[in-house]
């Protein structure tokens, strides 16, 4: 859904998007702690921070001038679409790397799962709430992605194909949501989510035994 509300914080204009995205961050690290325990969410939080990170960092590559003219833009702004993409590979890289070293488990992964799946359902709704719009895609939008969240997380923990069919539904409802909101197909959320999902479908294709039990 596009930003059509900005809040004021001191001096500071923040779109609706950034509160959507931090309020989306609370709830999936909250629900992945209370499921997997403490140290897994801190699994989530890493991966926000190196994904947040490398997006305002980006600015330098995507947008060198304007740290130039001002050092602080840095702070204000990000790299974009382009620097978001860049965060979330390195967060890929960093999980395909502790997976290699044999630091992260089948249960890890999991949480990393859920959390990646909660922030995006999570954020979709905030936005509609945030925002104004059309009114069938906001309604469309609330009560697919709420419908799906729920059957998500009723089904997360079990064994067998389901992580693969839930990564697959997930994206299925994304892009069913996609065809009543105003950016259509080409959006940055949605290409995250098709992005997110195929590495998690090719994981757990891979990782058969993290399939079907916890550690």
């Amino acid at each position: 859904m596009p930003v059509t509300t900005y809040f004021t914080i001191g001096n500071l204009s923040v779109p609706s998007s950034w509160i959507a995205l931090i309020i989306a961050f609370v709830v999936a690290y909250s629900a992945v702690r209370f499921r997997y325990g403490k140290k897994n969410a801190e699994l989530i939080g890493d991966a926000f921070f190196y994904l947040v990170i490398v997006w305002k960092l980006s600015l330098i590559l995507t947008d060198f001038g304007s740290i130039l003219r001002s050092p602080l833009a840095i702070i204000y702004f990000h790299g974009g679409a382009i620097g978001f993409f860049l965060g979330l590979l390195v967060v890929v890289g960093k999980v395909l790397w502790e997976m290699r070293k044999g630091r992260l488990k089948a249960d890890g992964f999991r949480a990393l799962f859920t959390g990646a799946v909660l922030v995006q359902v999570v954020y979709q709704m905030l936005m509609v709430l945030l925002n104004e719009g059309e009114i069938i895609a906001q309604v469309v939008t609330v009560i697919l992605f709420a419908s799906f969240a729920v059957f998500f997380w009723m089904n997360s923990e079990k064994d067998g194909d389901w992580p693969i069919q839930l990564a697959l539904v997930f994206m299925a409802v994304h892009v069913f949501v996609s065809t009543v909101q105003p950016a259509g197909f080409i959006q940055t959320p949605l290409l995250a989510t098709i992005l997110m999902g195929l590495f998690f479908v090719i994981v757990f294709m891979q990782k058969q035994d993290w399939r079907n039990q916890l550690e």
